[in-house]
């Protein structure tokens, strides 16, 4: 089965209340001890203010401790919006490594001026002190005292007034349990809506851990497969066509055979012989064309992809019934194209008439382009050429210039070099619907669509290729789809997240999980900067998946089955990112 997997949880709970620390213990030492496959959960005790300049009060916070870098610092970038509590957390989490005996105080400096718009109400430059107080027991107090006010009365990431802003933490630390044990405060400044002020005290209440890699494989067995039982329980959610295709897919990827019987009642669905609407969108169409070809991925291929490996030679010799519905698939996706913008779609030809096109088909519809041309399916002559042209009207124009990493030195620390260009995301809506909004599943499927049109263009023989560019048309095409990619590759690293959709308020998390699978097995690597996607994205859905198996709707319980399974076959030799 194709699985790079992880299983049984071991989940603690904790009651806690804040101690008052007496005699202080020389020999206590601060430091992140707990096992780097930990994540936490704090939760707010205190009553949450109604929300101010965009920022949302969580009333929950699960922070993975591979979060959490070598010195302690909170290394995952902010999303928007983020609370009050997730930037205190920030601050209290600079506490590695610090003794009593020899660390009484220090000072932390958090420049916020490349960070997204998420901080929109914390200055350019946050300045912190920190001083450790009495023990009791494990428990040690840290306070913490912060401040940063902008000169200029304006945030520098997003231009919006930032006036003085005061924090005051007190953080109690567990030595013995090698994490905070929690922390309250006040946070008090100015926004664009005027003065605030804030209590608030987090707790931790909470805890999944794992000792090692195998147990965590082990978990993630055990949940793909309470994933497929609650699939099973609720066929009706997969009674229509597309929501049936994307079932039978996510049925075959995570080692369901054809003939199984809820395989064989989602491929049934999926294709409505003989009727007037054969197709409902390009969803539609797509998720079918890649469900037929799960049916000829070999049980070798998943094994490599499950290790993390790219698979050798790819062949697909598809039944001739099932070459000619794939084929009938790619040409309703092709008539699906905007009239006015070739290559890039919304929602096909019967209901998507007259409605700009948006990234998320178009992904779609480069996910079918690709698995149709690894099944040997003729694609429309020009549909690849335009559609890399095309996906830059969903990309910011600009970004921010950042540091990225480059691998590990000989002694294990992050090798990082400034990047030549921009982080430029992706949104939903090209230039007509206005591309501003960046955010992390759009991002995901932008660049993971450029990836893929490389890959389609690469793995055609030279006569093929000319049909699709003149010899001085392809250079150029290559060098500048191969640049955005990794400008969207940039954003991803910069805006890094397993805990929210970076950017995207509204959530479709399940959704931004699979695009940053396919990203991550496209480019391909293990790492997104520092982060290794694949483990700290399971340990996340790991921590979601809800009593009956599944993780909500169905197409969230498909994707997040998807991601847990690694359902993308890679396929390119050059690696744009990471390790």
């Amino acid at each position: 089965m194709r699985r790079r997997m992880l299983a049984t949880a071991m989940l603690c709970l904790f009651s806690v209340s804040f101690q008052s620390p007496t005699v202080a213990d020389d020999k206590q030492t601060l430091a992140w001890a707990c096992p780097e496959l930990t994540a936490l959960l704090y939760v707010r005790k205190s009553v949450a203010p109604a929300p101010i300049s965009g920022t949302r009060f969580n009333t929950e916070q699960y922070v993975l401790r591979s979060h959490l870098t070598e010195t302690g610092t909170w290394a995952m970038a902010p999303v928007w919006p983020f609370s009050e509590g997730e930037f205190a957390l920030r601050l209290a989490s600079v506490v590695s490594g610090k003794a009593v005996s020899n660390s009484k105080s220090w000072n932390a400096t958090f420049d916020q001026t490349t960070t997204p718009s998420a901080l929109q109400s914390v200055p350019d430059i946050v300045t912190a002190e920190y001083s450790v107080g009495a023990t009791a027991g494990d428990l040690t107090t840290i306070r913490i005292k912060a401040a940063g006010d902008d000169a200029d009365g304006e945030n520098t990431a997003t231009n919006r007034r930032c006036g003085p802003l005061t924090i005051e933490i007190e953080a109690v630390f567990d030595a013995a349990k090698g994490w905070l044990h929690g922390f309250k405060g006040s946070w008090k400044g100015k926004s664009a809506r005027g003065n605030v002020s804030v209590e608030f005290e987090y707790a931790l209440e909470g805890v999944k851990s794992f000792t090692d890699r195998a147990a965590m494989d082990k978990a993630v067995e055990t949940a793909i497969d309470k994933g497929l039982e609650a699939m099973d329980a609720r066929d009706d959610d997969y009674r229509r066509g597309d929501y049936a295709a994307l079932a039978a897919y996510t049925y075959l990827q995570s080692g369901r055979g054809a003939n199984n019987k809820f395989t064989a009642l989602a491929l049934s669905r999926m294709i409505k012989e003989g009727s007037v609407l054969r197709y409902i969108q390009i969803y539609h169409a797509a998720s079918m064309v890649l469900a037929l070809e799960a049916k000829y991925i070999t049980d070798e291929e998943r094994r490599q992809v499950a290790q993390g490996q790219r698979p050798g030679a790819i062949k697909r010799v598809l039944s001739e019934a099932d070459k000619a519905a794939m084929k009938d698939a790619i040409d309703y996706i092709a008539r699906g194209q905007a009239s006015d913008a070739p290559g890039l779609f919304s929602y096909g030809e019967t209901i998507g008439a007259g409605q700009p096109p948006d990234l998320s088909n178009t992904q779609f519809a480069a996910l079918a382009l690709a698995a149709a041309a690894r099944c040997e399916v003729e694609i429309p002559v020009g549909i690849v050429r335009d559609m890399g042209n095309g996906l830059v009207d969903f990309q910011q124009k600009e970004g921010p210039e950042v540091w990225r990493v480059k691998g590990r030195t000989k002694r294990g620390a992050w090798d990082r070099e400034r990047y030549p260009d921009q982080a430029r995301g992706f949104a939903y809506k090209g230039a007509a619907g206005g591309a501003g909004g960046a955010y992390g599943s759009m991002t995901g499927a932008g660049t993971c669509s450029l990836l893929l049109l490389l890959d389609i263009y690469e793995s055609w023989p030279s006569e093929r290729q000319k049909k699709e560019h003149t010899a001085s048309q392809a250079k150029p095409w290559q060098v500048s789809v191969q640049k955005n990619a990794d400008c969207g590759m940039a954003w991803l690293e910069h805006n890094y997240s397993v805990s929210e959709n970076p950017g995207h308020a509204a959530g479709e998390f399940f959704y931004y999980l699979y695009a940053l699978e396919r990203v991550g097995a496209f480019a391909p690597t293990e790492f997104i900067g520092e982060h290794e996607w694949y483990t700290e994205g399971a340990l996340s859905l790991l921590l979601r998946q809800n009593d009956k198996g599944g993780w909500g709707k169905i197409e969230d319980t498909c994707f997040a089955l998807l991601f847990l399974g690694r359902a993308t076959t890679p396929t390119r030799r050059r690696v744009i990112t990471g390790k």
